[in-house]
């Protein structure tokens, strides 16, 4: 892992658990990956797909 990939992800690490702390109740938690746009985000499953676009 590249130096700044490192801090891309301490750096959404931080954001993410923010994020998380400060949601609504109810809300889905959001995962670190939404905050790294330079990193390869993981494959949506068949079920996450449909429960996102209904």
């Amino acid at each position: 892992m590249h130096t700044g990939m490192r801090i891309e992800r301490a750096a959404a690490m931080i954001v993410c658990q923010q994020a998380n702390m400060h949601r609504k109740q109810g809300a889905t938690a959001v995962k670190v990956a939404e905050f790294m746009p330079h990193a390869d985000q993981p494959e949506l499953t068949i079920e996450q797909a449909q429960e996102l676009w209904g």
